[in-house]
């Protein structure tokens, strides 16, 4: 039974219900175990749970599943310092043994549902990291023959293993884990959800966090716990796009405040969906595609309408949406009074997790607004963090040489003597046609300054869409000792406060810095004079080197990045 063992000791396969759930004799990996940990804790305290919380019907390859792929396709060779080009093409032409394909058969003799294809490696969701979206989750839409349906797991399997070897999760095991073996195991899950025409997909997925480490006021403890809340797949959750952030101890506070103008501007509109014909994850915008929303009876709970005209948000059935000024949101203004069944099962998720774990944790879910059924997809370790000691901020401060100053979503921590800033110019960037190839700058630079440095740059860093942020990947920012996101008052970039994406974990399990600055705001300095010194070394970036200190109070809320006096 959970609680018996400590988490990080904890072997699933000592549950006999497990067994008829695990195919081979190797590890099953840290998210298949979290989830089977997460299993025991449910039925340990079913009385307090009553069924409210349910599991998808899950299956486990082990990683010895995974070395019988590469001997049998003669893989081995590849290390990590093979071009990626090379290891997609080979493992693309990789055949899998008659016994993998037996044993995926026999699974799918069991499945005649959509599925969500989970990575689930040796080294995933540990206790001191997690590699949150390193490795690769599909969707397949199980439908066809028994040769397509095979050949559909197939394809996704191969996309899991593959992603072992991307520039991401190289890079993230070259600096956490150097001298460690990567196995990769799998996770085969029903995907929770429904179909609407041709397409598949939940009503709300969500991430949630027993601790806040990124708040964004004072009136919001760490130990508050905090979720993050999509219209469809959970893919949405986890980039950097829009999302709804909800701190559970306040329900009404949000990160970008009161103003409809604020609120729209940061609430979603595009959502994933999972395309039963191609199989594909298709996007649509909710204002595009406004015929979705005929398929919720209770779509009323989570979106709304803002009036450009009037600067007021309204709720569906009081205004006509055929005014062009006007726009559907996803707000999820009247979910929190009418599911309040929900927050009351994510408060007993993380009291009870917790416990057994004896660690923060970090979950995933889906929920269902017509039948209230909630469906917890993954549980594991929050990615350990610590927290700096109190930062004591000089108070003739803002008589120095001031570059930047923020007021929100900042931890405790100072940084003395930094010698680079690196610097993304905001109006270059904003009319540049190729804004990858500005993300691609970023990642040689920080290869070649080979020293920490501060990355100073327009809206979210990490971010899908190249026109809200520089779309760089880890391995490009891994060396920064801090992150600078510019809300430009002019323009489109604007940072979004998401703790609880991947791109935050990975800031947490580093010890980045990270401070958002809001040009034009009251508390906040963007010293642009200063930034327009200097030439550009490349399309749009500077470096500027000098001495630089960074000062971050978490506990007051206030963060400042100042050039020494030479």
């Amino acid at each position: 039974m959970a609680g018996t063992l400590l988490y990080k000791d904890y072997d699933p396969r000592l549950n006999k219900k497990n067994n008829e759930r695990i195919f081979g004799e190797g590890h099953i990996g840290g998210k298949a175990s979290g989830l089977c940990f997460a299993e025991e804790v449910l039925e340990k305290y079913n009385d307090v749970f009553k069924q409210s919380v349910k599991i998808p019907e899950s299956f486990f390859i082990a990683t010895d599943y995974y070395q019988m792929f590469l001997d049998y396709n003669n893989l081995s060779d590849i290390t990590e310092d093979t071009p990626y080009e090379e290891v997609e093409m080979r493992f693309r032409e990789a055949k899998f043994p008659p016994e993998y394909k037996k044993m995926l058969t026999e699974i799918l003799n069991k499945m005649y549902y959509p599925l969500a294809v989970r990575s689930s490696s040796l080294l995933e969701d540990n206790v001191k990291y997690s590699f949150a979206g390193k490795y690769y989750t599909t969707f397949i839409p199980n439908k066809g023959t028994d040769r397509e349906r095979l050949k559909q797991l197939e394809k996704a399997i191969k996309e899991i293993y593959v992603s072992v070897y991307g520039p991401d999760a190289v890079a993230y095991r070259r600096k956490h884990a150097p001298d460690q073996k990567e196995l990769m195991g799998v996770i085969v899950q029903q995907l929770i959800g429904s179909q609407k025409g041709m397409y598949f997909y939940p009503e709300v997925s969500g991430v949630g966090f027993s601790r806040n480490y990124r708040r964004w006021t004072d009136r919001i403890k760490i130990e508050d716990g905090v979720v993050r809340l999509v219209f469809g797949l959970g893919t949405k959750c986890t980039g950097r796009g829009y999302a709804r952030i909800f701190s559970l101890t306040n329900l009404r506070l949000r990160p970008e405040g009161n103003n409809p103008k604020e609120i729209a501007k940061n609430s979603q509109e595009a959502f994933d969906v999972l395309n039963l014909i191609t199989g594909e994850v298709d996007t649509y915008n909710i204002n595009e595609t406004p015929q979705f929303l005929a398929y919720h009876e209770k779509i009323g709970d989570i979106v709304q309408i803002y009036s450009k005209r009037e600067n007021a948000i309204f709720d569906i059935n009081m205004l006509n949406s055929s005014d062009a000024s006007n726009k559907y949101i996803f707000t999820f203004e009247n979910f929190s009074r009418r599911h309040k069944g929900f927050f009351n099962i994510i408060s007993k998720l993380f009291k009870y997790l917790e416990e057994e774990m004896e660690m923060a944790v970090d979950i995933e879910f889906t929920y269902d607004l017509k039948k209230g059924e909630f469906y917890l997809l993954q549980t594991r370790p929050l990615s350990s963090y610590e927290s700096f000691r109190k930062v004591h901020i000089p108070k003739d401060i803002e008589k120095k040489c001031v570059l930047l100053k923020g007021d929100r979503m900042l931890t405790n921590g100072i940084l003395k003597n930094i010698r680079y800033i690196v610097y993304v110019d905001h109006e270059v960037y904003s009319q540049y046609k190729d804004k990858h190839e500005i993300a691609r700058i970023i990642g040689r630079l920080n290869k070649s300054i080979g020293d920490k440095y501060i990355l100073v740059g327009p809206g979210r860093w990490g971010s899908s869409n190249p026109y809200l942020g520089v779309p760089v990947i880890y391995n490009e920012i891994s060396n920064a000792a801090m992150i600078v996101e510019l809300g430009i008052k002019n323009g489109d970039f604007m940072p979004e406060l998401s703790y609880g994406t991947h791109f935050f974990a990975d800031l947490d399990v580093d010890n980045i810095l990270y401070m958002p600055v809001f040009d034009g705001y009251e508390n906040n300095i963007f010293n642009e004079e200063w930034f327009k010194k200097g030439a550009y070394i490349d399309t749009g970036v500077k470096i500027f080197e000098g001495r630089f200190d960074a000062y971050l109070d978490g506990d007051k809320m206030i963060g400042y990045v100042i050039a020494q006096e030479k």
